[in-house]
Order: structure tokens, then C-alpha cells, then sequence
């Protein structure tokens, strides 16, 4: 397909017309948290008004749904027709009105009547607070509910069935060419409402009664619970009833409608559309694994809740969420479910299967036991992001997902929580905006981190022990971290006492270590990456384990320490081979060493098989280092004089850390300096590309060691490694010539990205018709990702004009500019794009704040202030077309380019004096030399 900007212009029909009809923007999903940098609008109403209040209880509802896919007669496509009734009771005397929750719908009519005797309440105009989306009835004057008495509140109403991926919306796949159009449900956080009135909190939890009237034999339906009856209504229209469900909360109900197939056995089955029913076998085989393995784990099987006999996991082309755990109908982005071994890599394939593990564990965690309300997220997301791990590895356990589990989630999490802006595990949440941000690093994976340290203080045993008596004491009801603790304390009574500072208190402790004579002292001080110098007096209880030799890694039973300071008495811990704190970061805290301790770990990783230091630990010095030296406390030329062991590391853990460390860095490095640093990457990366070599994985190599290829890979080309960049654009070049044989998935990112960055336009459009006519979404994600190493501004318009384009799915939109902007020299091309075209981005995206977020997640990564002051004046001469929130938003973007453009001057003497020395052979010898090491590292104790 021939490509052009001009064609493109053509295609996008004009769309700066279409500014009027935004869409809301897409949020990313929640098992991958890192989004836009979006303008969060500050609450318009009480916060308390944005909760439901007490006094009425839902117990019952029965829902009946008529969806128009299409136009018919009277009626618009992509609405529906609703009723609901909602069978209601009170215990309060009182009561003279009930509040419920609506949205993005037209009640036509409504009523309240006594079940007893079908005698109507009277009441008054009803009240509707749009902001709060709280429907308000109240009752006659001297009118009140009776108390432990039913009434049935009756809805009939039109909603809409929008393309923003929530409520009960419109999506749809291509077949020939055409739109195949379907419904599907997303309602977690608050989005039930727009389907159906509700109570729409998670405490509310009542029994589901479905009925979906619907084309047929076009459409197929599918809900929580299995089809109770099926008959004809009308000419060409099936009423279709499911089965009751279980107690459960208005979030986790769901349905689709849709020309859908299934794959199903035992009681799993996988709902597909049929070009992609060759891509579910996997997910089937591996959920029923999985869920076999959780139902033995928790020792509550999922087929003991009567309702559930079956589980259904559906594959949806656009999907907000990367999957929802609604109970019996467990939902997916294509890429998250249809796995191909020839079309996807082992790396999305483990993504494949932790994914199901995580959705699978919410059945009971977040289904069958439910978080009372959104500030207490973190009982939902951090078990299963816990199970996600753990639960997957039961079942794969050669991935060795306990040593990704470090890197991946402790590591990660301590990001967020090491700037002043995070908030604990346990946070106070009103508006819808903040039951969404509160899906984030905080309550997935320090929930899952802080789970985990508890299991290892506990031991596993007794931690399983405890938590399956959580679980059978709490089914069916909503609960408070109160009832966790109660469980684990009953099976260890210091359990709360050690966990719960770790739930309401933000942020987690810098440890340092001091060594004398006759032991170590450890002190604690609250880390902040941005305020070392804080004031912070903020304390955790501590849980201590440490190694002073290889044999001493694998107990790791912590103590805990409850003190500001605490001294470990030793004989002769001057002659120790190196003291290490925390084994196998089993802890949630980093720890600094003073200049001797510093050295001896230094010796050590830079001696044979690394001086017997754990792998986990090697990942936790190379993560520590990188941010302590990102937080001033450690001299950067100190860490990466240490980190030069890297250059001898053979493993996947060490090397994931460091390149989150390298990649953080990269973006703060003098632009003058960007050649010393090509220098410095390209030899810590040369022994391990020796390695790994530029092959695909042998059928017996460990999984692990597959992914360390690819990050080498894909770091070594990123920086000129001349024989990857070779072997790269051959492949690509073959590719190119007989597209017929395909590149191996786990080469296709590095190959297609430098067959992009190293091509020309021709081999830009083939790559570009391969995604257009590609059916499998994990391939189009690794398309994305090599288009976006375009190197020109043309080609870099061509891709951000398809990104505002439908052609990329809204759910893609993100990751798809993502790639683009992580290559440094695009992002003046970029930056010249948004400025020329920011009314066709705006259009595509739903608003100008998708542009103030473009501008600002470019920013996050420019080194140039000439490009900044063309950005600044921009956003000065448009200031009334991006609007008020979009231009400040901007601005603070601008605000935070000065703050790292200081951090990089700051540091830049250190960092460009260790570059310089290792760029003129200096670096060999300096690495080793432990009295270097310690005079750098004099000033640290001072300054901490």
C-alpha cells in the first residue's frame, strides 16, 4: 500500500472538522499503570457527595437490555433500550429518600413500590447532580421507608452505546474490509451506571438477574453466568435470560454481543472473533491449568459458588483495561488473550498467561471478597498481582517468575513511592477521577511486594494457612484491611503490628549500614529520590536479613526492627568478605553501605562467579546504586565505577535493573556527552552480546535468558553495535524480499525497528501493510514499536498521522507515540509535528489534553532549549485553542524540563569525568581500585 502524508491527510477526512465531537481520552491499562501525563480536574462538588450514603441497600436486580448495532425504526444505532428493577430495603427508620447512580442515559420513566402489597410510594421531582452522577428520589412530604422492608425501584430508559471503552460500549473488528460491530462492558471503576441505575460502590452487593434482547442469528450473547432460556420475542430477536448470580458488586457485572465463536473445555471456554479463533488454544490450556492450580492453592474451589459452573474469558478488539476480572466473564485486549508461537513472542506469551493468572485470582480476590471501597484497592490488585506471579509460576515454573517478581514489581513500585507525590497502600478516594488513579504502581505493586514480604516473615506455609482462612470467613462480603490483619494475626500475633505501617504510611526507608570492629548499626531515613537533604521523620518496622558470604543467601526469614537505630553485634566484622542487607530483596527498602562496606562489594562483584552475591541482590546493588545516585546520596562516578562489574554479568535480573537504571540516565546525559555515553553502553553491553549472540532462542535455553537477549539486542543496536545493526537490517532486508518467511518473534523488535531506522520509505510502507493486514494483535504491537524507529520527519509524520488515525486502535494510541518519543532523535520531528498538526492529534485523541500530554511526555525526555523555547512560544501564541488546562498543563511540562536540566548539570562534572576516563582506557584499572572507591565515598555518610 503506497504511504504519503498527503494520502494520509486524505484518509483522516478532514478531521480538525471534528473537534467538536471529542471523545473522553482512554486510559491505560491497569496491569501496565504507566500513562499519559494527564491534567487530573480538581473535584467540583463535596467530596463526601460523591459517595452513596448508607441508608438503602440493594439486594436484587433485574436488568433487561435491547442493544441497536444498527439504525432501526425510531431508533439510533449504538443505543439501547433498558429496564431495571432493583429490589431495595432499609434497617434505618426514617428514610425519606434514596440516592443511586445514573449516567449517559434518559430515564422515561421510573417508580417505587412497597413488594409487600404493590402499593406505589409516592415521591417528588427527582434531583440529578451530574457532576456526582447521583440520581436523588425523594419521597412525598411525611412519606419515609419502612424499616426491613423490600421495595422495588423500576427504571425504563435509553442509553448509549459510546466508543470510549466503558459502560456498555461499541466496538468492532474488520472483516474484508468492512466494520463487524459488537457491545461489550467495561464498568470498573464507576461505569455500571451507564448501562443500568445502580449502586455504584463495591460494598453494595446484590444478586444479578440478565436479559439481553438481541439479533439473531447475527449476534451471540455471553454474561457472568450461563443462559438459562432462550426464545424468539420478535421477528428476528431472541430474548435471552441468564442465571442469578452471586452476591456481587454492581463493577462486576458484564455482557457481550457479538458474532463470537468459542473454544471451550472442561468449564473453560475462550470467546473470539472467528478470524482469531486459531489464536485461543493457549489461553485455554493454560487457563485451565492456572485455574486448577489457584483452586488447589486457595483451597476454595471456584465451582463450590453454585452460580459459577463455568468460566468464560473473552478476547475484545478494543479494551481500556488490559483485562477485567468480572466474575464468570473475564475480559481482554486481543493482545493479553490470542497468543501464535509463529506471531508472538515468549515474552508476550508469559505476559499471556500472568495476565489470566491475575484475572483468574481476582475471582476471589475482588470477586468472591471484595475491597469495601476504592481506598483500600490495594486488597484486590496487590493479591493478584501477588498471584500473578506466583500462581503463574506453579504452573511454568522454569520461567522462574520469583526472580522477574523483584525486578519487575519491588523495584518498580519503589519508583513512584521514592517521589513526594505518592500516597500509601491505603488512601482516602471520593471523586471517579481519583477511583482511577488509584489503580496504579502504589495499590498493584507495592500491594503484591508488601504481601510478599509477609509471606516470608511468616513462611509460606503459614501465610497460605492464614490467607485461606481469610478467604472462607470473608466470601461473599466486602472487606477492610481489618480483616486481613485479623486473619494473619490470628496465625501470627505481630503479623499487624509488622504489615500495617506499611499500608497507611507513604514512601518506605533508606537504610544505611555503618560497619566497626564489632558489628554493623543500621539507621533509617525515609528515601526521597528528589530531597535528600528532607526532614521527614517517618519510620517503618524493618525486616533485617543479611549475608557476609555465598553459603548465607537463602534463609530469608526477616527479623523485624522496630527502632530508629539497631546495632548487629559481630567478632571481627572488619574481616567479613562483604556485609549485604536484605536477602534476595525480600525487604521494601533500599540500603546505602558506608565507603569500606561499599568497597568489599565492589571487590566482590568484580571477583569470580561475582563473590558468591546472590543474583537477586546483584539486581537490588544495581537498582540501589543507579537511584541512590539519582538521589544524591551516592557520587554518581561511584556507582557506575561499581557498576562496571555489569560488563561480566551473565544474568536476566542484574540486567533488566540495569537497563531501567541505564534508561533513566540516558534521558539526563549532557546532550555534549551523548557520544562518551554511546561509548561507555557499547562496552558494558559487549561481553553479554557475545553472549546472547544475535540468534533466535535454541529450544532448550532457559526463558529468562531469551529476554536478556532481547534487551542486549535491542540496546546494542539502539547504540550503534555495528555487527547487530548489520545482522539486524539483513534479517529485515530477507524479510522485505519473501515476506512469506517470517522474522523469529523474539528477533522481530530488534529487526524491525533497525529495518525502520536504517530503511527507506519503501521499506517503512511494507512494514506499514504488514500491520494493516496483520490479524494477530501482538504482532501489530511489535510492528508499532519498529515503526516507531523512524528516522526522518516525514516518516515520523506518516506514524503520527496513523497514530491520530483509526488505524490505531485508542487503546493503542499511547504505546504507539511511546515508541516513537523513546528515540532520542525524534523529538524534534515530534516536537514540529504537534505544533503543525495539534488540531488533527487533538481530534484523534479526544482533546487537547492529549496534546498537553504529548508535549509533556516529550518533554520528560528533551535535552534541548532551543526546541523548549519553540515549544514555549507555541503554546503562548495557541494559548485560547489548547485551552486553560491544556496550557498549564504544558507549562508545568516546561517547569519540569528546567528541574531535570539542573539535575543534569548538577551531575554532569561526575558523570562526563567517568566517561572521559573510561572513553581514554582508564576505566579498567579504576573499577578495581576499592581506596578510589572509598575516598569517593567519604562524603556520603555526611551527607546522610
Amino acid at each position: 500500500m503506497k504511504l504519503s502524508r498527503m494520502t494520509f491527510t486524505k484518509l483522516l477526512a478532514l478531521v480538525a472538522i471534528v473537534l467538536c465531537s471529542f471523545a473522553s481520552t482512554s486510559r491505560a491499562s491497569p496491569l501496565d499503570p504507566e500513562r499519559y501525563l494527564l491534567v487530573e480536574a480538581e473535584p467540583r462538588a463535596q467530596l463526601e457527595d460523591y459517595r452513596l450514603n448508607d441508608d438503602v441497600w440493594p439486594t436484587h436486580y433485574d436488568i433487561e437490555i435491547k442493544p441497536y448495532l444498527e439504525a432501526e425504526t425510531g431508533k439510533q444505532a449504538f443505543t439501547f433500550d433498558g429496564n431495571t428493577k432493583i429490589t431495595v430495603k432499609t434497617e434505618k427508620q426514617g428514610v425519606a429518600q434514596i440516592k443511586l447512580h445514573i449516567a449517559r442515559m434518559e430515564i422515561t420513566s421510573w417508580s417505587v413500590v412497597r413488594k409487600s402489597d404493590n402499593n406505589v410510594v409516592q415521591t417528588l421531582t427527582e434531583i440529578y447532580d451530574a457532576e456526582t452522577e447521583v440520581l436523588t428520589i425523594p419521597l412525598a412530604s411525611g412519606v419515609t421507608l419502612q424499616a426491613n422492608t423490600e421495595y422495588l425501584l423500576s427504571f425504563t430508559y435509553i442509553g448509549n452505546m459510546d466508543d470510549d471503552m466503558h459502560g456498555f460500549y461499541r466496538s468492532y473488528y474488520l472483516l474484508n474490509g468492512e466494520k463487524v460491530w459488537l457491545g461489550s462492558t467495561q464498568f470498573e471503576q464507576t461505569h455500571a451506571r451507564r448501562a443500568f441505575p445502580c449502586f455504584d460502590e463495591p460494598r453494595f452487593k446484590a444478586t444479578f438477574q440478565l436479559k439481553i434482547n438481541h439479533k439473531t442469528p447475527q449476534y451471540s450473547v455471553y454474561s457472568n453466568t450461563p443462559i438459562v432460556i432462550a426464545s424468539p420475542s420478535e421477528s428476528g430477536r431472541t430474548l435471552t435470560t441468564f442465571g442469578i448470580t452471586p452476591s456481587m458488586s454492581s463493577y462486576l457485572v458484564a455482557f457481550i454481543v457479538a458474532p463470537y465463536e468459542i473454544n471451550q473445555r472442561e468449564q473453560m471456554g475462550i470467546l473470539a472473533r472467528p478470524q482469531a479463533q486459531n489464536q485461543t488454544q493457549y489461553s485455554l490450556d493454560e487457563g485451565i491449568k492456572l485455574l486448577k492450580a489457584l483452586d488447589d492453592w486457595i483451597d476454595y474451589p471456584y465451582s463450590s459458588v453454585p452460580e459459577m459452573p463455568r468460566m468464560y474469558m473473552a478476547a475484545v478488539p478494543d479494551f481500556s483495561a488490559g483485562a477485567m476480572e468480572n466474575w464468570g466473564l473475564l475480559t481482554y485486549r486481543e493482545a493479553n488473550i490470542l497468543y501464535r508461537s509463529d506471531d508472538s513472542t515468549s515474552l508476550q506469551q508469559q505476559r499471556i498467561a500472568t495476565v489470566i493468572s491475575h484475572e483468574i485470582a481476582h475471582q476471589w480476590f475482588g470477586d468472591l471478597l471484595t475491597c469495601e471501597w476504592w481506598d483500600v484497592t490495594w486488597l484486590n490488585e496487590g493479591f493478584a498481582r501477588y498471584c500473578e506471579y506466583f500462581a503463574t509460576a506453579l504452573v511454568e515454573p522454569s520461567w522462574e517468575l520469583e526472580h522477574q517478581f523483584v525486578v519487575e514489581q519491588v523495584q518498580s513500585a519503589m519508583q513512584m513511592d521514592s517521589l513526594i507525590t505518592t500516597h500509601p497502600m491505603t488512601h482516602p478516594v471520593y471523586t471517579q477521577a481519583q477511583a482511577s488513579a488509584i489503580f496504579d504502581n502504589i495499590s498493584y505493586n507495592k500491594g503484591a511486594v508488601v504481601l510478599r514480604m509477609m509471606e516470608h516473615f511468616m513462611t509460606p506455609s503459614t501465610f497460605l494457612t492464614a490467607l485461606r482462612a481469610y478467604v472462607k470467613e470473608n466470601a461473599y462480603k466486602s472487606v477492610r484491611p481489618a480483616h486481613l490483619f485479623d486473619a494473619l494475626n490470628r496465625y501470627n500475633p505481630n503479623a499487624r503490628m509488622y504489615m500495617e505501617p506499611w499500608t497507611v504510611q507513604p514512601g518506605y526507608p533508606l537504610v544505611t549500614v555503618t560497619s566497626n570492629d564489632n558489628g554493623f548499626t543500621i539507621t533509617q531515613k525515609r528515601f526521597l529520590v528528589n530531597e535528600p537533604t528532607h526532614t521527614d521523620a517517618t519510620m517503618w518496622p524493618l525486616p533485617l536479613t543479611y549475608a557476609t558470604n555465598a553459603n548465607e543467601f537463602s534463609n530469608t526469614t526477616p527479623t523485624f526492627v522496630m527502632t530508629a537505630s539497631y546495632n548487629i553485634p559481630m567478632a571481627d566484622a572488619s574481616n567479613v568478605q562483604y556485609f549485604i542487607l536484605n536477602k534476595q530483596q525480600v525487604g521494601y527498602y533500599r540500603v546505602n553501605y558506608d565507603a569500606a562496606l561499599w568497597g568489599k562489594i565492589s571487590n566482590a562483584l568484580h571477583s569470580e562467579d561475582f563473590g558468591g552475591i546472590h543474583v537477586l541482590n546483584r539486581a537490588q546493588l544495581v537498582d540501589d546504586l543507579f537511584n541512590l545516585a539519582r538521589g544524591d546520596i551516592v557520587p554518581y562516578g561511584t556507582a557506575l565505577d561499581i557498576l562496571e562489574y555489569l560488563k561480566h554479568e551473565t544474568e536476566y535480573a542484574p540486567w533488566l535493573a540495569a537497563v531501567n537504571g541505564l534508561t533513566t540516565l540516558s534521558r539526563r546525559i549532557h546532550a555534549e556527552d551523548e557520544e562518551l555515553f554511546t561509548i561507555h553502553i557499547l562496552d558494558i553491553f559487549a561481553k553479554a552480546y557475545d553472549t546472547v549472540k544475535f540468534q533466535a532462542p535454541s529450544p532448550t535455553e532457559r526463558r529468562v535468558f531469551t529476554y536478556m537477549r532481547q534487551n542486549v539486542l535491542k540496546w546494542a543496536c539502539n547504540y550503534g553495535h555495528e555487527a547487530c545493526s548489520k545482522a539486524a537490517v539483513a534479517e529485515f532486508e530477507r524479510f522485505y524480499a519473501n515476506p512469506s518467511v517470517k522474522v523469529h518473534p523474539d528477533l522481530r523488535q530488534v529487526v524491525y525497528c533497525e529495518g525502520i531506522r536504517k530503511g527507506t520509505q519503501a521499506h517503512f510502507e511494507f512494514l506499514w501493510n504488514q500491520y494493516l493486514t496483520s490479524n494477530m494483535a501482538t504482532e501489530q504491537i511489535l510492528i508499532l514499536q519498529g515503526m516507531g524507529c523512524a528516522s526522518t520527519y516525514e516518516l515520523i509524520s506518516i506514524m503520527m498521522d496513523a497514530i491520530a488515525s483509526e488505524h490505531v486502535r485508542s487503546q493503542d494510541k499511547s504505546n504507539a507515540y511511546t515508541y516513537i518519543i523513546n528515540n532520542q532523535y525524534t523529538l524534534p520531528h515530534v516536537s514540529r509535528y504537534l505544533q503543525l498538526n495539534h488540531a488533527i492529534w487533538a481530534a484523534g485523541h479526544g482533546s487537547y489534553l492529549s496534546v498537553a500530554s504529548a508535549f509533556n511526555n516529550l518533554l520528560a525526555r528533551l535535552k534541548s532549549d532551543s526546541e523548549r523555547d519553540t515549544i514555549s512560544a507555541f503554546i503562548e501564541t495557541n494559548k485560547n485553542t489548547l485551552g486553560q488546562a491544556a496550557y498549564d498543563s504544558i507549562k508545568n511540562g516546561l517547569t519540569e524540563y528546567e528541574t531535570n536540566k539542573q539535575f543534569t548539570m548538577r551531575n554532569r562534572d561526575e558523570i562526563s569525568t567517568f566517561l572521559k576516563k573510561k572513553a581514554n582506557g582508564g576505566a579498567g584499572a579504576v573499577f578495581a581500585n576499592v581506596s578510589m572507591i572509598v575516598s569517593l565515598l567519604v562524603l556520603v555518610v555526611c551527607r546522610w
